[in-house]
């Protein structure tokens, strides 16, 4: 404090001092020279610097300029002619001002290095402040490579897997799923504005626009980690942790600083604070980019100018939002966007786009997880009948019924997924308000329950609902185990008008083992005129036994129109061996003119000693656009030699989109002509159709002449790796085929060239990306290996993930064991989950503990409604014995345990 007091006590003695001067010059000298002569005099650019000095005003940088004031001065004092006071000569005298000056330094010189110490001190003091105040920030900036996304606000997506037995999603598809990024025409511009500030000096307000769940906030994450993957990146939650970071400084350079939603910050209280704030940082000279997403149309109410009568309460945020740099994120998917899809294998992806209208997939990636929880959390009532609803619907839909709903089925359903207490507790508008729960819009964008669109015109449609796509998807998968109970198959039978929707619904039923159901809803279909549903209903009666009524069934549907109808009666008389009958119906089949009718007389033994007319009728198939005939004409010409003719059939088969002939192709350029480049070349033109199956077959046979090629071909058949349950339920059986028989030759050539154990590892490597198919072949091989522990382990496995057929071979594994409780309730989960070998195991089962009757039963009426034995659904006609059909599967359970039944043999 004193070093402060002398200071300030020598400085102003030097200030009195020009003060005094001053007035010399004013009051004695008479105000001259001039202040331009001064200022000349004394060095100085602005005679205002001389005047400030003389007023003690501003004190001199150096005392040499001062003193060519006091020299100019002392030579007008001299012209005088008078003598001046000792006070005015000591004013005038150049040295007594060094002294003064050379004081004034000294003592300044010391007070700046106490100042110095005081400022270091300072400085500490305020780095501490910052770090407390950094320390009190919630949010704080991090490196962009250590953001998760689902921190930043991408939403997470569609699992390419989902659905376990009972019902129940696996733990592992409810994690964040985040698919694969597919570029589309926005992402461009935004990537040049982000590496244009990656490499420049300036800020820069980046907003990406578009409506709820199109994809923004993925869109700016991929785009910030493609092209500022070394920034910071700092996210506040909320205004007030925005100007807590504006505040702190926290906004340095190469920061980004992420808004997700912007107008949560600017359209909400402290929003204009917010703003205004973020004005400043734009303004400062550094590398910055504040990156903000926003809906439409809250930029628009942003923005929009105030009313001529009204206030302004956003002139902020629209200042701010005026200089952004926008990009606008459209809601569908292009073409070419979603064509890129198609290469990705993303499960994520494969879900969405099946689950997705009008290329809207981050729709339903974005807002699907959130459209389950709201359905699984209805547990309560009055929403335990809004869950109910839409379970019956998620059931309508994956058993066969078209998306178009009608409310009666819904309602009438309903009771099939309600405890006795929550049924006596419906009041009577419990379906008005289970409509109002399905049609709550979940994130603004989907409801469960949605209208379904007027044909042909606007509005919508009475008294019918559409279950929204990503529920449609889930129900599939998740209740892939459950058959509903009898309500729900009452409902079908009363309320689906539709006869594809019936007859779809009659075979789901059959696969079901719901014989019963199954017939009343082929009749159904068949009477809307549904033609094939005649031979379903046909085929149901002869397993019963009842060929007659059989036969009349199959006639019905032949004359509805059903051109191949005839063609079961046929199979049924040369399995019972009876080929007159059978050559009796040709005259009526070929005259259906159906080429898949006169294919099949062509290929039939009837014709074997009759070239010419076997002939005849192939190219007859052929020219109505049978593409299976011109394969079968090729494969006749390829036997008889004549190459050249058989490629042509063969290339015009493939042509029109046989896989078959490709596969042929490729088998006669290779043991026909020994053309391997020719034998390639065509197997992949039956993978481009669809048929991996010749590509993994013709890598078997390429192996051996050309192994890298081979092990090329193999690789790729087996390239539809990673497959969740969601995508092997799309796939074809000619994928499926073909993936195996890739991974077979991996297989089989990793044995060959590395060892034992290779082969299993790449199973094994297959099994791990979620193919369930590898999961259950490897139990096999570990079964065939004497390693029952680890087969039931894998077999498990495979069940747990959704794979039916698993639980099936478990069934028989406990069944082998002789546990025959748990091997029923497994088969009786397969058989809901629509398994097609279900029901005979569980035939084989109730054989196995001594109820043979009950199992000849079970394959003549199969399960009622309710998965319990089914009573005789069809009365006993005067000429019918229904113990035929029950001695017929009783032979066949005798034929099945009299030989040696593999474990996996369907």
């Amino acid at each position: 404090m004193a070093n402060g007091t002398r200071e300030g006590s020598v400085e102003e003695s030097f200030r009195a001092h020009l003060r005094r001067l001053g007035e010399l010059y004013r009051i004695r000298l008479g105000a001259s020279p001039s202040l331009s002569v001064l200022a000349r005099a004394a060095g100085v650019s602005s005679k205002s610097t001389v005047s400030a000095w003389l007023d003690g005003a501003r004190m001199p940088k150096d005392v040499e300029h001062l003193l060519g004031v006091v020299r100019k001065l002392r030579e007008r004092a001299s012209t005088l002619g008078e003598t001046l006071p000792a006070v005015d000569q000591d004013l005038l005298a150049p040295d007594r001002w060094r002294e003064r000056y050379a004081e004034l330094a000294g003592v300044r010189n010391h007070a700046l290095g106490l100042a110095v110490q005081r400022a270091q001190a300072a400085r500490a003091l305020e780095r501490h402040d910052a770090e407390t105040r950094r320390a009190a920030l919630p949010d704080l900036p991090r490196p962009v490579a250590d953001w998760h996304p689902g921190g930043l606000g991408v939403h997470p997506a569609v699992p390419g897997t989902v659905g376990a037995p009972g019902g129940t999603t696996p733990a592992a598809a409810m994690d964040f799923v985040l698919p694969a990024y597919v570029l589309r025409d926005h992402d461009r511009p935004l990537r040049h504005r982000l590496n244009e500030a990656a490499l420049g000096q300036e800020a820069a307000l980046v907003l990406v626009l578009g409506e709820s769940c199109t994809g923004k906030t993925r869109t700016a994450f991929e785009a910030v980690r493609d092209c500022l993957p070394d920034w910071d990146l700092v996210f506040p939650k909320d205004s007030d942790s925005l100007l807590g970071l504006l505040d702190a400084g926290m906004a340095g350079p190469r920061t980004v600083l992420w808004l997700d939603e912007g107008q949560n910050f600017l359209a909400r209280e402290r929003g204009e604070e917010a703003a205004a704030q973020l004005r400043r940082l734009l303004e400062q000279p550094q590398p910055v980019v504040v990156l903000m997403t926003m809906w439409r149309e809250h930029h628009r109410s942003l923005t929009a100018q105030p009313d001529a009568h009204g206030k302004d309460p956003h002139p902020q945020a629209r200042a701010l939002l005026t200089q952004a740099i926008g990009f606008r994120v459209p809601a569908a998917f292009s073409p070419d966007a979603l064509r890129g899809i198609s290469g990705t294998r993303d499960p994520s992806l494969a879900v969405a786009s099946l689950a997705s209208r009008d290329g809207t997939l981050t729709q339903t990636l974005a807002a699907g997880p959130q459209l389950v929880e709201y359905y699984e959390a209805a547990d309560g009532s009055p929403a335990c009948y809004g869950k109910a609803v839409l379970t019956a619907a998620m059931d309508a839909r994956r058993l066969g019924h078209g998306p178009a709903l009608p409310d009666g089925l819904l309602e009438a359903a309903a009771p099939a997924y309600l405890g006795e207490t929550q049924r006596a507790g419906a009041g009577p508008d419990w379906f008005a308000g289970a409509l109002d729960h399905g049609r709550q819009r979940i994130k603004g964008v989907v409801a469960p329950l949605g209208e379904v669109a007027a044909a042909g015109g606007m509005g919508a449609r009475p008294g019918q609902r559409r279950l929204a796509d990503y529920l449609d998807q889930y129900g599939r998968l998740a209740r892939s185990y459950v058959c509903p109970g009898a309500p729900f198959w009452e409902a079908a039978e009363r309320f689906a008008a539709d006869a594809a929707d019936l007859h779809e619904l009659a075979e789901s039923a059959r696969r079901r083992g719901r014989y019963g159901v199954a017939d009343t809803l082929f009749r159904r279909a068949a009477e809307r005129g549904h033609a094939r549903a005649w031979a379903e209903m046909a085929s149901l009666r002869e397993t019963r036994g009842c060929r007659e009524e059989a036969v009349e069934l199959i006639w019905k549907g032949h004359d509805a129109g059903d051109a191949t109808a005839l063609l079961d009666l046929v199979s049924w008389y040369e399995e019972d061996g009876d080929d007159e009958a059978a050559r009796r119906l040709l005259p009526e089949i070929i005259g259906t003119g159906h080429p898949e009718a006169l294919l099949f007389v062509a290929e039939g033994k009837e014709l074997a000693d009759s070239d010419g007319e076997v002939e005849r009728l192939a190219k007859a198939a052929a020219e109505l656009g049978g593409a299976a005939a011109l394969t079968f004409l090729g494969r006749r010409r390829m036997l008889a030699g004549e190459l050249g003719a058989a490629e042509r059939y063969f290339r015009t088969a493939i042509a029109a989109g046989d896989h078959a002939a490709a596969f042929e192709l490729a088998r006669m350029r290779l043991v026909h002509e020994d053309d391997v480049p020719g034998a390639v070349g065509a197997a992949h033109q039956a993978a481009e159709l669809g048929d991996y199956f010749t590509l993994g077959i013709m890598a078997q046979l390429v192996m051996s002449v050309d192994a890298a090629e081979g092990e090329r071909m193999a690789r790729k058949a087996s390239a539809l790796g990673g497959l969740s349950p969601a995508r092997m339920v799309n796939l074809s059986s000619w994928e499926y085929m073909g993936r195996w028989q890739g991974l077979a030759v991996l297989a089989d050539r990793a044995e060959a060239t590395d060892g034992a154990g290779a082969g299993e590892a790449i199973l094994r490597a297959a099994a791990d990306e979620g193919d369930l198919h590898a999961v259950a072949w490897l139990a096999q091989r570990h079964r065939d290996l004497g390693d029952p522990a680890e087969a039931e382990r894998l077999y498990e496995h495979a069940a747990e993930g959704g794979h039916a057929p698993a639980l099936v071979s478990l069934a028989r594994i406990r069944r082998a064991a002789g546990h025959l409780t748990e091997a029923e309730r497994l088969c009786r989960v397969a058989v809901d989950a629509g398994e097609p070998s279900a029901v005979g195991e569980l035939a084989q089962t109730w054989e196995a503990a001594g109820m043979a009757e009950r199992a000849g039963s079970l394959m003549v009426h199969g399960l009622d409604a309710d998965g319990e034995p089914a009573r005789p659904w069809l009365p006993s006609r005067p000429d019918h014995d229904p113990s035929l059909g029950m001695h017929a599967v009783k032979g066949w359970i005798e034929i099945r345990h009299g030989r040696s039944v593999q474990p996996d043999e369907s």
